[in-house]
């Protein structure tokens, strides 16, 4: 759980730089009127995405998950997110701006599939371009289920803050993020087991 809140989060303030789109900045902000926006392929992403981190830190690869896990998604979308999250299909092949939810996605999981560490996946998720915030949120978060907290580069974990919108001054640096995994792995662990 550590790897996945400290790796969203690290991903997350690694790509804000890069960003150019101002799609992503919307989506990050308000990610309930995005889905309003996106209808109900949003809302399937993120099914997507949690069976995906539920299932890494269960200790299982997810890319081998991904067959079973687009069984669940409506037969409407199946094809479309089938074809997005093939195995070998390239961000390049994307005909939708990455911070749009299917290609978002198939970015986490091509850098996932295509490097072997923490660092690379998500430093081959930024190098794509576009809304790449998002985009290493999502890498970050998986890789950093499937990796584990300790894969995060301690450069990248010492400079971590992550402000709280609506509440004051508040933000949470990396001891409070470990703190929230934390809690979150002894209150629910029957979420993802």
């Amino acid at each position: 759980m550590a790897g996945a809140v400290v790796g969203s989060a690290a991903g997350d303030a690694l790509g804000a730089p890069f960003e150019f789109g101002p799609a992503g900045v919307f989506s990050a902000r308000f990610p309930d009127g995005a889905g309003l926006l996106c209808g109900g392929a949003a809302w399937e992403g993120t099914a997507v995405f949690h069976e995906l981190l539920r299932v890494a830190l269960t200790g299982e690869d997810p890319l081998t998950a991904v067959p079973r896990t687009l069984d669940e998604v409506h037969p409407d979308h199946r094809p479309r997110w089938a074809t997005a999250l093939a195995p070998g299909r390239h961000p390049a092949l994307a005909t939708e701006f990455n911070g749009a939810v299917w290609p978002c996605l198939a970015t986490a999981l091509w850098a996932l599939r295509t490097t072997d560490t923490f660092t690379s996946a998500l430093t081959a998720a930024v190098d794509v371009g576009g809304d790449t915030d998002t985009v290493a949120a999502v890498t970050g978060g998986l890789a950093g289920a499937v990796y584990g907290v300790d894969a995060v580069p301690d450069r990248w974990t010492t400079l971590l803050h992550v402000p709280l919108p609506g509440y004051g001054d508040r933000v949470l640096r990396t001891p409070e993020l470990l703190g929230l995994a934390a809690r979150l792995d002894s209150e629910a662990p029957q979420n993802y087991t």
